[in-house]
């Protein structure tokens, strides 16, 4: 499993499809990491999980290794379209506050895009 990855008003959307579960989070966490290796200070990340039909433990590591690689060199993290099932999982994993939680990409790309120029 690859994901789309693109870059808006500075924040790169992470928009992985199909299911997060076991092996298939390898590639994508190297995915992840060798985009993030181009974003030295402060990158905004959002996870758009709008296509992701399925997500075990091995997902949510996925999403805790990015959040902490990404938290190390001070930027945020964002997740949007974490359907009920993600949702589920990101409580009982007591991960729920953990990551930023928008409605829509739109308001996420809002919220962090905003908090990138009071940064400057």
């Amino acid at each position: 499993m690859l994901a789309e990855i693109r870059h808006r008003e500075g924040v790169i959307v992470i928009r992985p499809t199909g299911r997060m579960i076991g092996a298939a989070n390898v590639e994508i966490r190297q995915q992840i990491h060798e985009e993030l290796e181009e974003h030295f200070d402060s990158p905004k990340v959002i996870f758009n999980l709008e296509e992701v039909t399925r997500m075990d433990s091995s997902g949510l590591g996925t999403l805790v290794s990015v959040h902490v690689t990404i938290t190390r060199k001070g930027g945020r993290t964002a997740l949007v379209n974490a359907g009920a099932h993600i949702r589920n999982l990101l409580v009982l994993g007591r991960l729920a506050t953990v990551f930023e939680n928008y409605d829509s990409e739109e308001e996420a790309i809002l919220e962090l895009s905003a908090d990138k120029s009071e940064d400057s």
